[in-house]
């Protein structure tokens, strides 16, 4: 009976001592830097957020952030990386819009599960894409740019199969008849840059991406999709004031851990991002950029993220928006 005693106390003691550095790591979370796997390439959307975020966060946590861009697939690349990572607190995901949301809902394979792969941490921000053109596509207003391509067939890059822009693209030519090619890119900053260039008429980005290129005479801003006029494009009007209110595409980016990730180090890591949202540094950028934010816990956050699923799945089915295998 005493052996028996002494046993149980012997595992007891041991498993206390492996408890001991585990907890005191999270206490002491974080020590060691953090890898950042951004969806998306160097100057894109989620490139620029991120960054803007870990220069805010990485001071306030004093945490060093590792920012690691993955392109390609429509996103699933980089998403698929996170779920090879161990859930340490270590290796955190941004983006999640096209490939947790959209490429999936359109039928698209992915090699991980949205819902029970990826831990919700913060929402990062909510916007909407802008119609632009190519200078040399000629149009300078919203009807001349219908014309032309309702005159002629007209290419639209687009961030991938099922990404933003396509659904900005194929819903634009749904409703307006207009002859639009689809011009898949690993990035929609990079469609961008291709309308710039002239390799493609049109393309739908977001304020960022757009505009240095935009300020450089190299795009024309058409419309918005969304419910009001961006502040740096205040002649521009949106999709419901040039008669297409059923365009609106409400677009969000977010933070994310590997699923299995301490509860501990998920909440620090929660409040540090939503405090990043709310200093003058951030809210003012995205006021300029017509972005929206809203606080939300974590877990209204993984509700939120869990809604947008079943939501743009239905929304691609309606518009028989799928992935092509």
């Amino acid at each position: 009976m005493r052996r028996r005693l002494s046993l149980s106390l012997a595992l007891l003691v041991g498993a206390a001592a492996l408890a001991v550095p585990s907890v005191h790591a999270q206490a002491d979370y974080p020590n060691k830097p953090i890898k950042l796997i951004v969806d998306g390439p160097a100057g894109g959307i989620n490139d620029i957020w991120a960054r803007r975020y870990t220069n805010v966060v990485g001071p306030a946590m004093k945490a060093t952030f590792v920012i690691e861009n993955r392109s390609g697939a429509s996103g699933t690349i980089s998403a698929e990386a996170l779920t090879q990572a161990p859930p340490d607190g270590y290796t955190m995901y941004y983006g999640g819009m096209n490939p947790l949301v959209l490429f999936p809902g359109a039928g698209g394979k992915v090699r991980y599960d949205p819902l029970k792969d990826f831990l919700p941490i913060a929402l990062g921000t909510m916007g909407f894409p802008t119609l632009v053109a190519g200078v040399h596509v000629g149009a300078k207003t919203f009807a001349e740019a219908v014309a032309k391509g309702v005159a002629a067939e007209r290419t639209c890059g687009t961030g991938g199969n099922a990404s933003v822009a396509h659904f900005a693209c194929d819903t634009l030519a749904r409703a307006t008849k207009v002859k639009l090619l689809n011009v898949p890119y690993k990035a929609a900053a990079l469609a961008a840059q291709d309308a710039a260039a002239g390799q493609v008429d049109f393309t739908a980005a977001f304020f960022s991406e757009i505009d240095p290129l935009v300020s450089a005479g190299k795009l024309v801003p058409l419309a918005v999709y969304g419910p009001q006029r961006l502040p740096r494009y205040p002649n521009v009007p949106t999709m419901a004031e040039v008669g297409h209110p059923e365009l609106s595409l409400p677009s969000f980016s977010g933070f994310f851990y590997p699923v299995g990730t301490p509860a501990p180090m998920v909440a620090k890591m929660h409040a540090a991002l939503v405090a990043a949202m709310q200093t003058p540094e951030l809210t003012n950028i995205l006021a300029n950029a017509g972005g929206v934010y809203q606080v939300m816990s974590q877990p209204a956050f993984a509700d939120f993220f869990r809604q947008e699923i079943a939501k743009w799945k239905k929304l691609s089915a309606d518009n028989n928006i799928r992935v092509e295998q």
